[in-house]
């Protein structure tokens, strides 16, 4: 019996995998979703859905597997109950759905033949599966993560509070108007420009600390390394004479904080502006 589990959870991983091979195409949620994602809900009710679904599929494999029949039913009756409210949740999407495949699956069980399990364990995955190849991703960009939409910061040059893109903006500038001034020997200008990135770049951390808020995590983000590299750059930068080589080695250093950071947020963020396009 346990080569007939591994059947049934290998021809649903089959089913995915068709599906996913296919070009990704991101499309915008629907309107409906938001009523069970934050900030209209903090229950998670869809995503608690998606656990339940997948807990209750497997429970039917498990129990077959052990040759419990009786409890692999009682899943299969859960899953489908599940599956079906699921189905009215989100109007959009209630092509995904197929209940008659839910109630075949029961039946299946019923008749504790492993063959029929399998394909109507097949038939109900594929609908889950599309579903996730169409929409999974644009889900999780949208509703996963933190949108830096509400997110302000005090700009310490200007003295003004600036939406996170203005900012992030007016800090880069500043770096590039460093390197510029730096490579035409303009040194006066090249150390204000440097000083009001370093301001800028330092004042990063009051804007992390509004999600990170364990130390721990703002540590490895903006952390003794990262300070250590904006103070190696202020200290290149009040030389009486500029070492470019100095200043474009502690800027790099700096870079590469900013990058981990961008690898993690910048790609999601850009996401999201566009679907809401």
């Amino acid at each position: 019996m346990r080569k007939g589990l591994f059947i049934i959870l290998a021809g649903l991983l089959a089913g995915y995998l068709s599906f996913a091979s296919e070009n990704i195409v991101l499309k915008k949620t629907p309107k409906s979703l938001d009523n069970y994602y934050p900030p209209k809900s903090k229950k998670w009710e869809f995503l608690s859905k998606m656990y339940n679904m997948s807990t209750y599929f497997y429970g039917i494999n498990l129990n077959i597997n052990n040759e419990d029949w009786d409890n692999a039913l009682k899943w299969a009756k859960k899953l489908k109950e599940e599956y079906v409210s699921t189905s009215k949740m989100v109007p959009e999407w209630k092509e995904y759905f197929k209940p008659e495949l839910a109630e075949r699956l029961v039946k299946a069980v019923e008749s504790k033949n492993v063959d029929n399990v399998l394909q109507a364990s097949r038939k109900l995955g594929q609908t889950c599966a599309k579903c996730h190849a169409d929409n999974e991703i644009t889900v999780k960009l949208v509703y996963h993560f933190p949108s830096f939409e509400n997110i302000k910061i005090e700009d310490p040059i200007e003295f003004m509070e600036m939406e996170t893109g203005k900012y992030m903006k007016k800090m880069t500038n500043s770096m590039k108007a460093l390197k510029i001034y730096l490579m035409q020997g303009d040194a006066d200008n090249a150390r204000q420009s440097g000083e009001e990135f370093v301001e800028r770049a330092r004042a990063l951390k009051g804007m992390c600390s509004k999600c990170h808020t364990s130390k721990t995590s703002i540590e490895a983000i903006t952390g003794k390394e990262y300070l250590n590299s904006l103070e190696n750059l202020t200290q290149a930068l009040s030389a009486d004479k500029l070492d470019n080589e100095k200043i474009f080695k502690a800027l790099g250093s700096v870079g590469m904080t900013c990058a981990k950071c961008h690898n993690v947020h910048l790609i999601p963020a850009m996401v999201q502006e566009r679907l809401k396009k």
